[in-house]
């Protein structure tokens, strides 16, 4: 992505946050008082927000596979408790709501989505109780699926991949995020075409 697209996309988070509709932020306060994981929301605890880290990667992972699915949220600061429940964090300080910067964040997704449209990422700083919560909004593809273009290995070197490449991520109902399908990423314009080409047919064919 370049600089002057990095810099449109702050613009774009500063304007949506100022221009948050009523139904909006009673959506990003409800994302934290009744905190519950389903196929649009994802939880994840309280971590700072560092390159090239596996926590890191696993954030690639989640918010392409919310992208692939129609959208969603990621909120930073939720633990499960021992009966499943989801918890604010205790671990969360400003110094992590901090860590966690459209741009920088945007730049390392990047990394792994090389070649391809531009993914559309909002990150609010939602007060709740007295603690800022980073709360990601993850808009959808605009017309192709997004497709990892780099590995991703653990840092315990035991060969175990994050990321791999080829992959298409998505977010199941059971509120997982598994790969689809696997996609030749040399032949990624390709693929691009098919997809647009399948979109044109299923719009021509509509009732």
């Amino acid at each position: 992505m370049e600089l002057e697209e990095l810099e449109e996309l702050e613009e774009l988070e500063e304007l949506e946050e100022r221009y948050l509709t009523g139904d909006d932020s009673t959506r990003l306060a409800g994302l934290l008082s009744c905190a519950a994981e389903c196929k649009e929301v994802d939880y994840k605890s309280a971590v700072m927000f560092q390159e090239g880290t596996d926590f890191a990667a696993k954030l690639v992972k989640h918010v392409v596979g919310l992208a692939n699915s129609g959208g969603g949220y990621l909120v930073i600061g939720y633990r499960e408790e021992t009966d499943g429940r989801l918890a604010p964090d205790p671990d969360l300080t400003d110094e992590i709501a901090a860590s966690y910067e459209v741009t920088r964040f945007c730049q390392y997704v990047y990394r792994y989505l090389s070649g391809q449209d531009r993914l559309k990422v909002i990150i609010y700083k939602e007060d709740f109780g007295g603690v800022i919560y980073p709360i990601m909004r993850i808009h959808p593809f605009r017309e192709c699926p997004f497709v990892c273009t780099k590995e991703y290995y653990m840092q315990s070197g035991k060969g175990d991949s994050i990321l791999r490449k080829g992959h298409v991520y998505i977010r199941t109902e059971s509120a997982n995020t598994i790969a689809l399908m696997t996609v030749n990423v040399d032949a990624l314009p390709e693929w691009q075409q098919l997809i647009r080409e399948a979109g044109r047919v299923w719009r021509k064919t509509r009732p």
